[in-house]
């Protein structure tokens, strides 16, 4: 994949993650930004090009929401090794 590490980043977190108004809250949120921050830009710009890119895929949950999850082109030894261990 031809991603900087911070679009690893985004791409690990994003599996299952939906966004409200391109922007993530909850629990979730809190324990991710205690090892990753990011701004709300970062995250929208990450968002567009790795669903351009085929590796992510988008569900409608109604107005300004998504739900964002992985595709078969992503693979799991291609991810951050301690985001991926922090769970929804």
């Amino acid at each position: 994949m031809d991603l900087t590490p911070k679009e690893t980043k985004f791409l690990t977190i994003l599996n299952e993650t939906r966004l409200s108004d391109g922007k993530m809250f909850g629990r979730y949120f809190e324990e991710i930004k205690g090892l990753f921050e990011f701004s709300n830009e970062e995250l929208n710009k990450a968002v567009k090009k790795l669903v351009q890119m085929g590796l992510l895929t988008k569900i409608d949950a109604g107005g300004n929401e998504y739900v964002y999850f992985h595709t078969n082109k992503v693979t799991k030894t291609e991810l951050d090794k301690d985001l991926i261990k922090i769970r929804h």
